[in-house]
């Protein structure tokens, strides 16, 4: 689920083969995801479109861990229309959310 490389490579690996497949999206999925935008390694639209992809394919699951979190994200990258626009900013208070789950955090430390 990590966006590695082009878009439409993201979407080929959504779509496995098999039709009853599903791939889990993480927490870190989402945050490499909007890494890829502070850093300048891809553009806001870009990460939109990303979203979108992800949030409208069935076979995708969500962490149930992080369930409401990821759930808000997705929907909001998704429909900046409805939301606000993804900006460096809005990105910036992405990243600093997704990074901040307990689960993350334990591994900071070291646990």
């Amino acid at each position: 689920m990590h966006w590695k490389g082009e878009l439409s490579e993201l979407i080929e690996a959504v779509r496995p083969d098999d039709p009853t497949a599903t791939i889990t999206l993480r927490h870190d999925h989402a945050a490499a995801a909007v890494e890829k935008v502070t850093t300048g390694l891809a553009s806001p639209s870009e990460l939109i479109d990303w979203a979108q992809a992800v949030h409208f394919e069935d076979r995708v699951d969500i962490d149930e861990r992080h369930q409401d979190l990821l759930t808000q994200f997705l929907v909001e990258v998704s429909t900046p229309e409805l939301f606000e626009p993804v900006t460096p900013a809005v990105c910036q208070r992405w990243l600093y959310a997704l990074r901040a789950t307990p689960e993350s955090l334990t591994k900071a430390v070291g646990g």
